[in-house]
Formats: C-alpha cells, structure tokens, sequence
C-alpha cells in the first residue's frame, strides 16, 4: 500500500484522479451508511444531517489513517504556523459578502430572468437558530473540512508546487471540489438558479479556505473560514429578508 501511495502521489496524472476517486468514495459511503441508519431509526431531517456530518468525520479519519500508514500527520492535523486571525476573519467576510452578491446578481437575477426554472423551490425553508447553529455552523464547518481540506486536498498536497495564477493546484482543485459537492443541493428540489448561487459562493469560499490550509498547514484556519462564512451567510440574508418583510 506504501509503495502504491508512493507512486500515486510522484505523478501528478494519477495524483488528481486518485483524490476524486477518494472524494467521491468517501461521499457515497457517507450517503449509504446515512441510508442504513435511516432505515434503523426514526430520524428527522436535522438529525440526519448532523449524523451525516459525523460519518463525513469518521470516514476522513480513515481514509487519512489508510493512505498515510496510520497517521494524520501532513493533513492538517497540527498545530498552524503563524497566522493573523483578525485579518483572516476580516478577509473571509469581505469575499463572502462580494460572492454572495455576485452569485446572486449573477444567477438569481439575470441567469434566473433568462431562464426562468419551472416548479421549482427557489430559497430553502427557514430553519431555527439552533439547528442552524449545530448543523451548520458546528458540524458543517468541522466536517466538510476534514473531508476536502483534509483528506482530499492533503492526497494533492506533493502537487503544490504546480501553480496557476499565483495559487497552488491542490488550493484550485479542493476549491473546485468545494463547490461541485454542493450541487447535491438539486436533489433538494431547489432552484438550479439556487443552487448555482451556493456553487458559486462555496467555491469561492473554498478556495480562500483551501490558501489558508495550505499557508497555515493545519486545518484550523480553514474551519474558522468555514465558520465565519457559513453565520455571515445566514445573518446577512436574514436582514435582508427582515427590512424587505417591513
């Protein structure tokens, strides 16, 4: 298993479809072993959620824990190098804010007014502060990236040195990865419009989550970014929506 680790991660062709292939694994055994437990228990929508976050957990870990012999170490595990909190939370607000209105301006607006979806749910239900603060704001953030900043971008890690405008592969393609997995919002039987928003603003989330990863070496910094992303995602839409309902 060593040596074919050891091969994989010395050639970039087979480097990048290995950690999709992984990626991909990881999240279909999440969705099966959700299935099961549903099929066991009696569960609401929320406690799905938050028992998926938890396999999303358990099923990185091991994955790490099988492709790097039995550690965790070089996939964010550790403590960060120096980093500047303050400016990283500053940054992270300011990008979210501007992805936010780009998407929306984007494909709420004019894709939206172009295309106009059919029978189709166009915002999600409103959902209680405490479930938002324990399955997104908690779970979510920790979650999602021990599997992408962790596991996923930790497998493209030897490919950092390969740049493309001034930002490494493995911090493009765990952006990408990022966003493309919020497309299972479609079988939500949300707006494509929607949907093609939260896209939009994950990847660029995502991509600001994945530089700090790669600069800080720890997933901290990134679950931090998750953080702040995910509360200014439900605060600004909720004033919004509070000054439009006046």
């Amino acid at each position: 298993m060593k040596k074919l680790i050891n091969t994989i991660h010395n050639n970039t062709i087979l480097t990048i479809p290995f950690a999709i292939l992984i990626g991909l694994s990881v999240n279909f055994l999440n969705k099966y072993l959700l299935k099961i437990t549903s099929s066991i228990f009696d569960l609401d929508k929320n406690t799905e959620g938050i028992i998926y976050k938890i396999y999303m957990i358990i099923s990185a870990l091991i994955f790490i824990l099988i492709i790097n012999n039995g550690s965790l170490k070089n996939f964010g595990f550790r403590k960060p190098n120096k980093t500047n909190y303050l400016k990283m939370i500053g940054i992270t607000i300011g990008i979210t804010i501007a992805s936010m209105i780009t998407g929306s301006v984007l494909f709420m607006g004019i894709l939206n007014t172009l295309f106009p979806p059919e029978n189709t749910t166009q915002f999600p239900e409103s959902k209680s502060i405490i479930n938002m603060v324990i399955k997104v704001w908690i779970f979510s953030s920790i979650a999602e990236e021990v599997f992408v900043r962790g596991l996923f971008q930790g497998i493209l890690d030897p490919l950092k040195t390969k740049k493309f405008l001034r930002l490494s592969l493995p911090v493009i393609l765990s952006g990408l990865f990022f966003g493309l997995i919020h497309l299972s919002l479609l079988n939500s039987g949300y707006g494509h419009w929607f949907v093609g928003t939260i896209v939009f603003s994950a990847t660029i989330m995502g991509l600001l989550a994945a530089y700090y990863r790669e600069k800080s070496e720890s997933l901290i910094p990134p679950i931090i970014i998750h953080f702040t992303a995910n509360v200014i995602g439900f605060v600004i839409p909720s004033i919004l929506m509070h000054f439009m309902s006046m």
